[in-house]
Order: structure tokens, then C-alpha cells, then sequence
């Protein structure tokens, strides 16, 4: 299934791009996960990355190259403002439809730029779904990780429904219990480790909210 590959993404300041960003697209490239480009959806940041493989782009690209890494702008920040709304973040997950309609894509894999997925054994779970919406688990708080998400072409309706509907709301909405998923994925290890310590466990399969000094492996 022709794959977009996407997170979210704010630059405040120019060392975010290293510590954060950069070292995401460095996984993304080192793991075996299916994907025929890779989009970082920018809400109006004020600094650009300065890699030259990474195309920085205000509007779509007639054609994508295989493979690519884009960085699309959005003009105006949007931001967010509590723990409860966020519409730049709502915006940037609803254009990864837009993407995937434009350009063909059959599935829509969402890792969050803070969130990793560390085992192969994830990754061939995830590479061969071809239907649903599924997430993972967050045993923190014993809800779904939309940290982690694929959306498969067949539900590609109800993620424009979602996203209609958060914008109705103001995007008063969140991800973890308003997202239509269906399926919540528990068999795997994984956390929001970075909100209660600094480490990530050798045998977890993802990690979220991971911080920047946190050491990140990829166990194939």
C-alpha cells in the first residue's frame, strides 16, 4: 500500500530542529517502516531546517519524489493554548488527508515527533495492516496513544469526519478519546516514559513524550 509518512511539527528555535526533529527523521530512515514520503507538517514556524534533503515548501508539489522529505509551511501559526485546544495541531493532522488524496496514498502512518517506534516486530504489525484505524495503548493513563496511529484508506471518511468535527467543536476535542479508532493495539511495550522518567525500558516497542536526552534504540 503506497504509504505518507507524517508528524507534526513547531521550530521556536533553531536548535529544536537537531534535538528533535532531525533525530526523528533519523529513525524514520533507519527502521524498515514502510512509507513513499515523508511530510512534516510545520505550523508557521519561525526557523527552517538547513538540511539539504529536507524540501521546505509553502504549498503542494505537483508530483512528489519517491522517497522525499518535505517540511510543509503552513502561513499562519495556529498554535495551541491549553491542554485541551490545540487547533494547530488539528490542522496539521487533518491535512495528512489532503496529502493522501492528492497524491494517492493508501495509508497514513502518524508517529508524533517526540514518539519513536523501537522494535521490529512493531513495525511488521504495522506495515501489514491494510484496513482500520489503529492505535496503541498508553498505560499511563489508560487511554489510546495517538502518538502512534495508521489510517487505512477505508476509514480515510471518518478521519475527514473527525476532522470536521473538531473544527466544529473549535477544536475543543481530544485526539485520545474523540478519535474514531478502531482498533486499540495493547500487545505491544510501550509508555509516555518521558512524563515520569528518563530512560526508556530495552524491551519497549515504542516510546512516547520522549525527551531529548533520552537515548533511543531501534532493536530489529
Amino acid at each position: 500500500m503506497k504509504t505518507l509518512l507524517f508528524c507534526t511539527a513547531y521550530l521556536w528555535h533553531p536548535g529544536k530542529w537537531r534535538s528533535r526533529y532531525h533525530r526523528w527523521l533519523a529513525l524514520q530512515r533507519q527502521i524498515p517502516i514502510d512509507r513513499d514520503a515523508i511530510f512534516l507538517f510545520d505550523d508557521a514556524s519561525p526557523h527552517r531546517p538547513d538540511d539539504p534533503d529536507v524540501r521546505v515548501i509553502d504549498a503542494l508539489p505537483r508530483e512528489l519524489a519517491p522517497g522525499g522529505v518535505y517540511l510543509y509551511r503552513f502561513a499562519e501559526r495556529l498554535g495551541r493554548d491549553s491542554v485541551t485546544h490545540f487547533p494547530g495541531w488539528w490542522r496539521s493532522f487533518s491535512f495528512s488527508l489532503a496529502v493522501a488524496e492528492r497524491y494517492g496514498f493508501e495509508k497514513i502512518v502518524h508517529i508524533e515527533s517526540d514518539a519513536f517506534v523501537l522494535s521490529g516486530e512493531l513495525v511488521d504489525y504495522m506495515n501489514a495492516l491494510e484496513s482500520g484505524w489503529t492505535t496503541l495503548w498508553c498505560p499511563l493513563y489508560k487511554f489510546p496513544e495517538p502518538n502512534v496511529q495508521i489510517i487505512c484508506a477505508d476509514r480515510f471518511a471518518d478521519l475527514a469526519a473527525a476532522s470536521a468535527d473538531a473544527a466544529a467543536n473549535g477544536y475543543h476535542l481530544i485526539p485520545e478519546v474523540n478519535l474514531p479508532f478502531t482498533h486499540v493495539e495493547k500487545g505491544f511495550v510501550g509508555d509516555r516514559y518521558g512524563e515520569y522518567q528518563d530512560t526508556i525500558p530495552a524491551d519497549a516497542d515504542y516510546a512516547a513524550q520522549v525527551k531529548p536526552k533520552m537515548t533511543i534504540c531501534f532493536r530489529p
